[in-house]
């Protein structure tokens, strides 16, 4: 029976030895069949991606380091941190050879053009409106010479989104002074909230509380996967990388965390007043006229606009803006008081679409006529 039984376990002993490397084959098998899926999926995923997607697609999966250049619309810049990428295209969209939105023209102005130049941001640029001939920039130009008479005048679009007073004024100084402009139109607000909320203690004179020097932001090593990077941005886990992650300073509050409310009571908007009083200065000591503008905004959207706080420091910077016609003898359009803020005019909150365009080319039209400003 003992031998019956040890001849029994010898052969439990045997079939178990001969199991466990079946086991290991078919868990090694699994393990090559999984990763030659994931292999195939990748290839399949790279091919797409470069050859097969649209551009739409291309820009919101590719890893921005492979990117073509040519496709980006802002490019660095040594004093500005960056600016219109020049000779940009896409969908009616365009810069010209000189980095502005606008069709061709000389650095040197013109015998008897009568050269305007507008500063400012997203709104200025037009940023919700893709074709460049209905922005609100090209329209103005288009009324002043056909409706009011000017045939002389030109309208330059100095306006990049994202821009605050900081940047205008140095976009004034050192690119737009070369221009020749007879008379600048400066239209500020909403970026220079973005700039007051940061942390309180890092809000300083050059703006380094809300912007770094440009500087390519890190790239995660499993982004450099196609079907992982695809995957989570579908899954809005990541997303591609915008402008703000090459410019935006560490102590932002959207970086660095803490209270909006509190943030713009601790950080007063002295240097919006400031920087808009040198634009001023270095305007007129260079021979230029300079208009300002109060910013206009539609709160029925469900953005910055909306909130309480912007509004507050948006009335707070519009009354800067007022106080200029008096302390500065500057004429100043309240263009807040005039533009509607109906959802018709409006792509969201501080965009205004073609409709909206127009509609402030003829405001701002009407209020340069009166004023007499376009005067040789």
């Amino acid at each position: 029976m003992d031998i019956l039984n040890k001849a029994q376990n010898l052969k439990t002993h045997f079939m178990i030895i001969i199991k466990i490397p079946t086991i290991i084959v078919n868990l090694a098998l699994s393990i090559i069949a999984i990763l030659v899926a994931l292999l195939l999926l990748e290839i399949g995923a790279r091919v797409w991606l470069n050859y097969f997607a649209s551009l739409d697609d291309y820009r919101r999966y590719a890893l921005y380091s492979e990117i073509d250049p040519s496709l980006f619309r802002w490019s660095p810049h040594h004093y500005l941190n960056y600016y219109p990428s020049p000779n940009y295209n896409e969908e009616g969209t365009y810069h010209n050879s000189l980095g502005y939105r606008n069709d061709e023209f000389s650095i040197e102005k013109p015998e008897g053009v009568y050269r305007i130049v507008t500063l400012g941001g997203s709104s200025t640029y037009t940023e919700k409106v893709k074709d460049n001939a209905k922005t609100f920039t090209a329209q103005l130009e288009n009324i002043l010479q056909n409706e009011y008479g000017y045939k002389n005048v030109q309208v330059i679009n100095a306006g990049v989104p994202g821009y605050n007073t900081w940047e205008s004024l140095i976009n004034l100084e050192f690119r737009v002074l070369d221009l020749k402009p007879d008379l600048v139109i400066v239209y500020h607000n909403t970026n220079d909230v973005q700039t007051r909320l940061v942390v309180p203690g890092t809000y300083r004179g050059d703006n380094s509380g809300a912007r770094k020097q440009w500087s390519d932001p890190p790239v995660a090593w499993w982004e450099h996967s196609v079907i992982l990077r695809i995957v989570s941005r579908d899954q809005r886990w990541t997303r591609q990388v915008r402008l703000a992650d090459f410019v935006d300073a560490p102590t932002t509050i959207e970086n660095a965390g803490g209270d909006n409310y509190a943030a713009l009571q601790q950080n007063p908007p002295v240097y919006f007043k400031r920087n808009i009083a040198n634009m001023i200065a270095v305007a007129r000591e260079n021979g230029v006229k300079i208009m300002l503008a109060t910013w206009a905004y539609s709160p029925y959207f469900d953005d910055f606009a909306s909130r309480d706080y912007y509004q507050q420091a948006y009335e707070e910077h519009n009354n800067i803006i007022r106080q200029f016609a008096d302390t500065h003898h500057v004429p100043v359009f309240d263009f807040v008081s005039t533009m509607p803020q109906s959802e018709e005019y409006w792509a969201d909150g501080r965009h205004v679409n073609e409709a909206g365009a127009l509609l402030k080319a003829e405001l701002f039209a009407q209020f340069m006529a009166e004023a007499n400003l376009i005067v040789p």
